[in-house]
């Protein structure tokens, strides 16, 4: 991958622009034609260095209730109870990690369901098997960007972004009509030159009707993020680590804001802590190795005066994917 890919990577990560002519715009600011924008970003798709380019939500926003769930499973029983788990549509992210509590689930209920009897339900089918359900109480940071830049690309790299709203300002209205555009622009972003208008045509609207709402939502939280999702490992970062910590009350919100300001750290919570499990403070990072994981771990804690903490590394992946909103058609 050359220097321009990369700068490229970088800035659809953290911005994609909102425009009619969106791969135009990129094209300017890169130096290069819009054909050869689109041509790099196919080629970039067909090597699964790019998973999709689209909307990122806000779900609690939508009316969605999530939560990060740990399931104390025998090593006999993780096949089964991972297709058990896996068939929840509302599952995007199944992991296998280390410890009792081993297989590490996202899971979001949409609206009138709770995630609570949702996971309960899951347990039951897996013959009881006991589980966290660890529902973030704040978010510090919601923001998967993966440095990809090499030594000589930051002379084209764009100034960093603040972070993107943890939360939502705004109702979301489920409408017919706002359910529709949720569903199309969750999808990756059609590779040609006017994008939005091909969305905004097969949603029977004007495309500055939809470029108009997209911005709204992004305005005011209900989007999180309008960019592209990278394959981690195609793009070099062959490990991640889920990093957990037994913080003081008083100090978590401090502690939280000194994690999120680590751009290797892509999302930060504070999570509830209970008898069986006492870490109430979460990070994800990435990194090229376990090594280079357990050194940003360690400086993290330093940073943050704690002492007592764990890095999680995931064994297996049973699932990931994106979660399609709205999966039941309501």
């Amino acid at each position: 991958m050359d220097s321009t890919s990369r700068v490229l990577l970088d800035r659809i990560q953290r911005s994609f622009p909102i425009v009619s002519e969106p791969y135009r715009v990129l094209s300017e600011t890169l130096g290069i034609s819009e054909e050869e924008v689109l041509e790099r970003i196919a080629i970039l798709k067909q090597s699964r260095v790019i998973r999709q380019i689209s909307a990122i939500f806000n779900t609690g926003a939508l009316g969605y209730r999530s939560s990060l769930v740990a399931m104390a499973v025998p090593q006999e029983s993780l096949e089964r109870s991972a297709q058990i788990i896996n068939a929840y549509p509302g599952v995007s992210h199944n992991y296998l990690r280390p410890g009792k509590f081993n297989m590490w689930f996202t899971i979001a209920a949409p609206p009138g369901q709770s995630v609570e009897s949702v996971v309960a339900e899951l347990s039951a089918k897996a013959c009881g098997l006991p589980a966290l359900v660890l529902p973030a109480i704040k978010k510090y940071k919601l923001a998967v960007v993966l440095d990809v830049l090499e030594d000589g690309d930051w002379d084209q790299a764009e100034e960093k972004l603040d972070l993107p709203p943890t939360e939502s300002d705004q109702s979301f209205r489920p409408t017919p009509a706002n359910i529709a555009i949720v569903k199309s622009i969750q999808e990756d972003l059609p590779l040609v030159p006017n994008p939005f208008g091909v969305w905004a045509d097969s949603l029977g609207m004007e495309e500055h009707e939809l470029l108009r709402t997209v911005s709204d939502w992004m305005l005011h939280g209900t989007i999180r993020r309008f960019a592209a999702v990278l394959n981690h490992r195609e793009v070099g970062f062959r490990a991640n680590g889920m990093v957990i910590w037994n913080c003081p009350l008083d100090r978590i919100d401090e502690a939280g804001a000194i994690m999120a300001s680590y751009p290797e750290v892509s999302h930060c919570y504070n999570r509830p802590a209970c008898a069986d499990w006492p870490y109430n403070l979460y990070a994800m990072i990435h990194g090229r190795s376990p090594e280079e994981c357990g050194s940003v771990a360690q400086r993290l804690t330093e940073a943050a005066g704690l002492a007592d903490f764990q890095i999680l590394f995931s064994s297996r992946e049973y699932k990931k994917i994106r979660l399609k909103l709205f999966w039941q058609g309501n």
